[in-house]
């Protein structure tokens, strides 16, 4: 999500917090609707937004790249394992009662 930026801080600086905050809802939709249409989706922070600058030929901050968003089929990866939440607290519990 790419963003007007300069000239509206430079006039409104409270409006920086305003344009992640739009982002962010923008992100919670997307999360929404890509499972709404079975799929997954991934939000990440910009942090190499000077890269995708570069890409874009953006050379200074009258734009800025504020979040990215990721749409698809997630992949099992077998190498991780998943537990039930809390799942540590039984293994407590039945450690106690032995």
């Amino acid at each position: 999500m790419i963003a007007r930026f300069r000239e509206l801080i430079e006039k409104k600086p409270h409006e920086y917090r305003r344009l992640h905050w739009e982002a962010g809802i923008i992100g919670q939709v997307l999360y929404l609707e890509a499972l709404a249409s079975g799929l997954g989706g991934t939000g990440i922070g910009c942090f190499l937004d000077d890269l995708v600058h570069e890409m874009l030929g953006l050379k200074e901050n009258t734009f800025q790249d504020l979040y990215h968003f990721t749409i698809g089929r997630p992949v099992i990866d077998t190498r991780l394992t998943t537990l039930p939440p809390y799942q540590h607290l039984d293994a407590d519990k039945a450690i106690q009662t032995s």
